[in-house]
């Protein structure tokens, strides 16, 4: 197994797991392995997209492919400083009730449950120009074949686009716990509590890791 340190730059909005925040939901600010590891897939043309009647993926599908890519976290986390991640408003306000009426988001005229897509100005996606290291563990002999992604889409409906970059750079990692436990079916082997930002997932997101510790882990 190898390693190799890639860079990732939102070049679109990111919509993503959700979190509650002062003046409405704001995207979570990592992008995860999982959802990583799809778009690696489509884009390398070995993934199809799913059946329309399918409502989510069957995870147990990408254990044919030998390649692994831990959680992409924003340069704040990756080298413990620097830039934390920027979020937007959406600017595609709901005019077709007046949402805009007098610099607010409701006309006096409509009550608020009436009003379509009435959340949709309160949700925060990560803004375009956001950065995320993640690392991708390899097998030579299978992924030196194919070139590395230039873009693959990520996010709510895949609207998501991020530039894939390889770097030098020597940083920290998180690991999800349930991309081992539930896909790969193995026990990772060590367990780091470091990383506390996202409540909802406090229990499967670990870190940090080092490079040798992810290789170690993965191989």
């Amino acid at each position: 197994m190898r390693i190799l340190p890639i860079k990732m730059t939102a070049i679109s909005p990111i919509q993503y797991f959700y979190t509650a925040a002062a003046g409405g939901m704001r995207s979570s600010n990592f992008i995860g392995d999982i959802a990583l590891k799809y778009g690696f897939l489509r884009q390398m043309g070995l993934f199809s997209l799913p059946d329309p009647g399918k409502s989510q993926p069957t995870y147990d599908e990408i254990n044919d492919y030998p390649f692994w890519i831990t959680v992409g976290i924003p340069r704040s986390m990756a080298f413990g400083k620097g830039e934390e991640s920027i979020y937007m408003k959406n600017m595609i306000r709901n005019t077709m009730q007046g949402a805009d009426y007098n610099g607010s988001n409701v006309h006096p005229l409509f009550k608020t449950g009436q009003l379509m897509y009435k959340n949709f100005f309160f949700v925060q996606p990560l803004k375009p120009g956001n950065i995320f290291y993640s690392y991708l563990v390899y097998d030579e002999e299978y992924f030196g074949t194919f070139k590395l992604p230039e873009m693959v889409r990520v996010g709510n409906n895949k609207t998501g686009i991020i530039k894939i970059d390889r770097t030098n750079d020597e940083f920290r990692s998180v690991i999800n716990l349930y991309t081992f436990q539930n896909i790969m079916g193995k026990s990772l082997s060590i367990h780091k509590n470091e990383y506390s930002s996202h409540l909802v997932l406090q229990y499967f997101l670990m870190g940090y890791y080092s490079s040798k510790e992810v290789l170690e882990i993965y191989g």
